[in-house]
């Protein structure tokens, strides 16, 4: 791991980079559709946090990327071994790795507790505000892991619950890890392969 980045950020240090791929949505009445995707886990030197982007592109049927989908950002705060020890103070089963922030264009802004076990993130929210047009979303739960012969795949899945309806899947993808090419051109073309 890089000397810049902050020891508490060694057990998330598999995200960080550019990840790229195809995936695939629907939710509730909704039909479901392919999209492609690009998210991002950039350290800041020496601070306890990842930033975070991703942004979801409507596939169309030729397999080049359409309308963007969705858009969210925030950051991924690495809990230290003091911290993590005092979640769990009181009941041994909960861990708590990190704290997750994550702010949707659709309104909402979501707020994560989770655990990291090797090249696996498990996340669910303890708190969801949402502006008065916003997507009324109450919960979510997310999986992040790394997985493939290589272990050079992000899978993800993220179930939601929203308009009413209990948490149920809305996306899940599966990404490689990008070199950093011109955003929509790179995604346009990783899109292009799967």
């Amino acid at each position: 791991m890089d000397a810049a980045v902050h020891p508490d950020l060694a057990k998330l240090s598999f995200l960080i980079g550019r990840w790229e791929g195809v995936g695939v949505a629907g939710y509730a009445e909704e039909e479901e559709f392919q999209f492609g995707q690009r998210v991002e886990f950039t350290p800041r030197e020496g601070l306890p946090y990842l930033d975070y982007r991703a942004q979801a592109w409507r596939m169309n049927p030729d397999g080049t990327l359409g309308e963007l989908v969705t858009e969210e950002s925030g950051y991924w705060r690495a809990l230290s071994e003091g911290d993590t020890a005092q979640y769990a103070k009181d009941d041994e089963k909960n861990i708590i790795h990190l704290e997750v922030l994550i702010s949707h264009n659709e309104g909402f802004i979501e707020s994560y507790l989770g655990n990291v076990f090797a090249n696996r993130v498990e996340m669910a929210t303890n708190a969801v505000m949402h502006t008065i047009t916003g997507l009324e979303v109450t919960a979510s739960h997310r999986l992040y892991g790394l997985f493939g012969e290589d272990r050079n795949t992000l899978g993800y899945a993220w179930d939601l619950a929203a308009r009413g309806h209990d948490l149920r899947s809305y996306m899940s993808a599966q990404l490689k890890r990008s070199e950093g090419e011109n955003d929509e051109q790179s995604a346009q073309a990783d899109a292009e392969q799967s």
